[in-house]
């Protein structure tokens, strides 16, 4: 596991840059905001969604296809991240949120704050927005 600053600790509980941490090791594809396209297998990310892809193929605007061995792609540049089909993002994101709680509790040994229970809710109705949606998908 990597070692994560307190700053990227609080954005990888409360927003979805747990993402890219959460896919590390899988192929993915990445939209950058210059409308261009990577696609590779994420080797390292952390708590800003910086992702460091192996094995990646860059993508450009014409079409045109360039291979890297390694490609980083900044924060700032993604615009859209697809999450393989194969991956239930639903459970991943409920078991990264219990990890998340399990270790924190453990390092603080104290009651959860005020923020820490906001974003537990928040988590949750994204959970249950996620479900809805793959409810209406199915149907």
């Amino acid at each position: 596991m990597q070692n994560f600053n307190s700053r990227e600790k609080y954005l990888i509980s409360n927003t979805l840059n747990c993402l890219p941490v959460i896919l590390q090791g899988r192929a993915v594809l990445i939209d950058l905001r210059n409308e261009t396209s990577v696609a590779g297998i994420i080797s390292v990310s952390d708590g800003h969604m910086t992702c460091e892809l192996t094995q990646a193929v860059f993508i450009d605007r014409n079409g045109e296809q360039h291979a890297f061995d390694n490609f980083l792609v900044r924060n700032r540049m993604i615009r859209l991240l697809h999450v393989p089909a194969d991956l239930d993002i639903g459970a991943e994101l409920l078991q990264e949120q219990k990890d998340r709680r399990r270790v924190g509790r453990i390092k603080t040994n104290a009651k959860m704050t005020f923020k820490q229970k906001r974003a537990e809710q928040r988590h949750k109705e994204t959970l249950e927005n996620v479900a809805k949606l793959r409810n209406k998908e199915s149907t």
